[in-house]
């Protein structure tokens, strides 16, 4: 047998291993992928956020609500594909306090996916949502599907150090793409090609002077705000919890539309609402200026961003207010003020970069991480938005989602980072925290101020 044969026979047992029972999609993948190393770099953005440990989870979290139940043979084989796509994502992160790097492991479907008959599908997927990955587990992405009387809940929980919102939404696409594919003629056309995770694809697209001078960005740009929810003291008792909240679409659409009036976007008007709900729940005096941090998709830089892999690629930007204004309508005009400031620097979003590369590479990581986590902050006060997501983007065979939910990592007190999206033009809010059942009862009412407010306008 040639050395190319008995190569293609071992990965050809391995992906059988796996789980794969496709020959012909095992053929496709032997045939189309490129080599799959044993080790991959950790880049910039995994090894922040690594350094973050202390103040949240890493995990990240998405929650799918359908009306029927995929076909589980498919959806298998598709799973594997995606995961054998994207080596980061069967990986153990490996901290050498040196040089981390990430060392590709061997896993089965199983490690992955769950399937379980449940009888309160809203609980089991919380339960599942709520875990943890280790980073020295041999997989770094959870799904599961719970199943009760022809419906489905389809979780998913990762580790924010391989991919943030940008990078779920192109998994998730290529997961609807490749089942869709896969029932009509059984083909699947992903497959590990190589894709950069690297955090300084950003820049290749720019001209060379811009590329020169957003390089140099090294001072971070934040809201320096101190204000925070009313959580309770932190105690050993405190657990992760997951608060929700669907704003529908009488209330939250007839505000987009205002808004449009005003000329702010629908983030505008989330973040205006948000900060009066701020004011509202701590009751600090309306003169006083107020900021949070708003995230954005850096993806934003890169003309072709289906070339690179699942990887991270959000910052934040602030926005700030001088008070709260005597109206909703007055806060949402000085958010888009200041979103509107913001937007005009053709960085936005890029400064402060250049100062993480400089200390994760010029330093050792334990001295690194010791240096950049001096000022390196998680805002208390922060909103990111993944944005509008479309039925027929989740769409399975055709079977739209009924609901959409996205939450982030679990945060430590006093930190308040809420997640939105919106579906079908209803509003779906979250947060995940360390925290007890008072500070449930506090976030629960701080988004029902949110949902107050934008009756308001």
């Amino acid at each position: 047998m040639s050395s190319e044969n008995n190569k293609a026979s071992v990965r050809a047992d391995q992906l059988v291993s796996r789980g794969l029972t496709d020959e012909k999609i095992i053929t496709e993948i032997i045939r189309n992928e490129t080599p799959v190393p044993k080790k991959l770099p950790a880049e910039l953005y995994d090894k922040m956020n690594y350094m973050c440990r202390r103040k949240m989870d890493r995990i990240v979290r998405f929650d799918i609500e359908y009306d029927f139940i995929p076909d589980m043979d498919v959806f298998k084989t598709v799973l594997i594909c995606l995961i054998e796509s994207a080596p980061v994502l069967h990986s153990k992160f490996v901290d050498n306090h040196i040089n981390p790097y990430w060392k590709v492991a061997d896993y089965h479907i199983d490690d992955v996916l769950i399937v379980k008959e449940t009888s309160d599908l809203q609980l089991s997927a919380d339960e599942f949502l709520l875990q943890d990955i280790p980073v020295k587990s041999n997989v770094q992405i959870k799904i599961g599907l719970f199943i009760c009387n022809g419906k489905s809940r389809l979780c998913f929980a990762f580790n924010h150090m391989c991919m943030d919102g940008g990078g779920l939404k192109s998994f998730l696409a290529d997961m609807v793409s490749s089942y869709d594919s896969y029932i009509k003629d059984g083909n699947i056309s992903v497959f590990h090609s190589g894709k950069t995770r690297a955090y300084d694809c950003v820049y290749n697209d720019m001209n060379e002077e811009d590329r020169k001078a957003a390089k140099k960005l090294f001072s971070n740009v934040s809201a320096k705000d101190n204000h925070s929810l009313p959580f309770s003291a932190t105690e050993k008792s405190d657990k992760k919890i997951l608060v929700r909240k669907k704003i529908v679409a009488d209330i939250f659409e007839p505000a987009r539309l205002k808004a449009k009036e005003y000329g702010a976007t629908a983030n505008d008007l989330i973040a205006a609402a948000y900060i009066r709900a701020v004011y509202d729940i701590i009751g600090c005096p309306e003169t006083e200026r107020m900021g949070i941090s708003s995230a954005i998709d850096l993806r934003r830089y890169i003309k072709n961003p289906e070339n690179i892999g699942y990887t991270n690629h959000t910052t934040f930007t602030p926005c700030v207010v001088e008070s709260k204004g005597k109206t909703m309508a007055d806060t949402l005009k000085a958010v888009a003020a200041s979103t509107a400031e913001v937007k005009k620097d053709k960085f936005m979003g890029l400064y402060g970069i250049p100062l993480l590369k400089l200390g994760f590479s010029t330093m050792v990581y334990a001295q690194a991480e010791f240096i950049t986590s001096l000022f390196y902050n998680v805002a208390n006060l922060s909103i990111s938005n993944v944005g509008a997501i479309k039925p027929q983007i989740l769409s399975l065979g055709n079977n739209v989602p009924s609901c959409v939910w996205v939450a982030g990592a679990a945060k430590e007190k006093p930190c308040a980072a809420v997640n939105v999206l919106s579906y079908n033009g209803d509003l779906m809010i979250s947060t995940c925290v360390r925290c007890n059942e008072n500070d449930r009862i506090m976030l629960e009412k701080f988004f029902d101020k949110i949902e107050e407010n934008l009756k308001l306008l």
